[in-house]
């Protein structure tokens, strides 16, 4: 047995504060360090002017010269017809979800049954030596994981309940096996989350410590069942104090708060929780969750009785990690009617030393998915046109290893649904987090959706080149279609992602948008 194995490494304290200070609006007595916190917080205001400017391709929040009319792709090819491409969610009728698969990827995105997804990588895990073992940073484009969201909406279109069910994402605990699905629900009660037969979520009871059938790493060693160290909730706590090195006045005591209300898109009016859409706007509602983590934590279960064999050091005793003891989590929601727009990012420890790996150490991926109740693709127009107005979330970092920063936008869209045109345009993008500062990310791109008939009509596609960065971006049409506003007969929202990169530079940006028709 390796006597060098690490025990129960928590994430750095600056790490820790950041994610502590998104869910409580408090930094935590003795935490240190500064800056924005790793994860948004869907109270930033969207810049107020919701009309695109001009600008030279490489100036920052600027958007790109329209001279040139670039040629519409190729429309995108239909999904076979054994693959459906409207939305079923098996938690039940108020539900909206993006798809728990990837059907393929496009110019950088992968589409989904009811949605579109990117996500990056941290960096600092790739670089010998690794410079923040405890911490994860920088940014990367990364594919063949998936993100499934799921949000409960009652019939007046405010969010209740949220899931991210996140996979394949590269996380080993052991450094040969993929760690067990991620199935977060930011849950506020102590328990256990799995997916029944059907793949609905489901909520257990959380084993007692002492139940070793259950925690069977102190019996098992290495060859315990990870998939029982994974997705538990073990605050709040009564009784037993949490196993925490250092001392408990620095270690969180709660996991998570729960969903909330984003704070409002207005700074001076904190009274204003909601967006605008209902009254005839194009600010979506906000909410955002987090939730400090203790997947793969072996110290969760009591030792064998009477024995304490190297591998378990500290643990026995009555079992339970400390929050965040292996990382944490948070997801920031937009949403209209029908569609929706996430922004997740998941910190975790991998390889860990007790699940017989050597060189323990923290990743992170955030990602972006726009999903939600999608058009029939036999109910898109294929005559008209119509336009939509909205906003733009993201993330961009100007080389691999800065940490990315947050950005807004406004994003308008305009939709032939003769030619199968559709142009978005994202303007003004710039940093949420003081002092605002202008980013490379404005774009315009021309997209083509899929032809009259397939089912691939609810579907759009394209490259993407604003001079500075290159990429593509996907997206789908949302809603009924509708014959109200300003501008013609069309799907009521829409909705998508798109990836960007320079490979000369190192930058990238990853990002989506929802709209709402005029």
């Amino acid at each position: 047995m390796n006597t060098n194995l690490k025990t129960q490494r928590p994430m750095s304290k600056i790490s820790q504060c950041k994610v502590v200070s998104l869910l409580f609006s408090a930094v935590v007595a003795g935490c240190g360090g500064g800056g924005g916190s790793d994860a948004p917080s869907s109270s930033t205001a969207p810049p107020a002017n919701n009309s695109p400017v001009s600008g030279n391709p490489s100036t920052p929040g600027g958007t790109p010269p329209t001279e040139t009319e670039p040629a519409p792709p190729p429309s995108p090819t239909p999904v076979p017809d054994s693959t459906p491409m409207t939305m079923s969610c098996v938690d039940g009728a108020a539900w909206q979800c993006s798809g728990g698969s990837i059907l393929r990827s496009e110019n950088g995105v992968a589409l989904t049954r009811s949605g579109v997804q990117v996500y990056g990588k941290s960096t600092s895990d790739l670089l010998v030596p690794n410079p923040s073992e405890t911490g994860a940073f920088g940014l990367a484009l990364a594919s063949g994981g998936v993100a499934e969201v799921r949000v409960n909406k009652g019939g007046d279109g405010y969010i209740s309940q949220a899931a991210l069910l996140l996979s394949k994402l590269d996380l080993s605990w052991d450094a040969r096996t993929e760690r067990p699905p991620i199935i977060e629900t930011f849950n506020p009660t102590q328990g256990r989350v799995v997916l029944d037969s059907q793949g609905a979520i489901s909520f257990v009871p959380l084993p007692p410590s002492n139940d070793l059938a259950f925690y069977d790493y102190a019996v098992r060693n290495t060859s315990g069942t990870q998939s029982n160290y994974a997705n538990n909730r073990y605050f709040p706590r009564t009784g037993n104090p949490s196993r925490c090195t250092p001392p408990s006045a620095t270690c969180p005591t709660i996991e998570t708060i729960g969903l909330k209300n984003a704070r409002p898109a207005i700074p001076d009016d904190r009274a204003d929780t909601r967006g605008d859409w209902r009254e005839g706007g194009f600010k979506p509602d906000g909410a955002d969750a987090g939730r400090l983590h203790e997947d793969g934590d072996i110290h969760a279960g009591d030792a064998l009785p009477g024995s304490n064999p190297p591998w378990l050091a500290g643990g026995t005793g009555y079992g339970v990690p400390y929050p965040g003891a292996k990382g944490y989590r948070a997801l920031d929601l937009w949403s209209f009617q029908y569609a929706n727009l996430a922004s997740w990012i998941t910190q975790d420890t991998v390889q860990i030393g007790e699940w017989g790996a050597l060189d323990e150490h923290n990743k992170n991926r955030r990602g972006m998915a726009a999903f939600g109740a999608v058009t029939d693709p036999a109910a898109v127009p294929a005559t008209g046109s119509a336009s939509y107005s909205g906003i733009a979330y993201g993330r961009y970092s100007r080389d691999a290893a800065a940490e990315p920063a947050f950005f807004s936008g406004p994003a308008t869209v305009t939709v032939n649904f003769v030619s199968r045109e559709v142009i978005v345009t994202i303007a003004n993008t710039v940093t949420t987090d003081a002092p605002v500062t202008a980013v490379p990310v404005a774009l315009r791109a021309v997209t083509s959706m899929g032809a009259t008939g397939t089912s691939s009509a609810n579907y759009m596609t394209g490259p993407v080149d604003n001079g500075t960065l290159t990429g593509g971006l996907s997206g789908r049409h949302f809603g009924p279609v509708v014959a109200t506003g300003s501008s013609g007969r069309g799907p009521e929202e829409i909705g998508g992602a798109f990836s960007l990169s320079n490979a000369a530079t190192g930058a990238v940006a990853i990002g989506g948008f929802i709209a709402r028709k005029q």
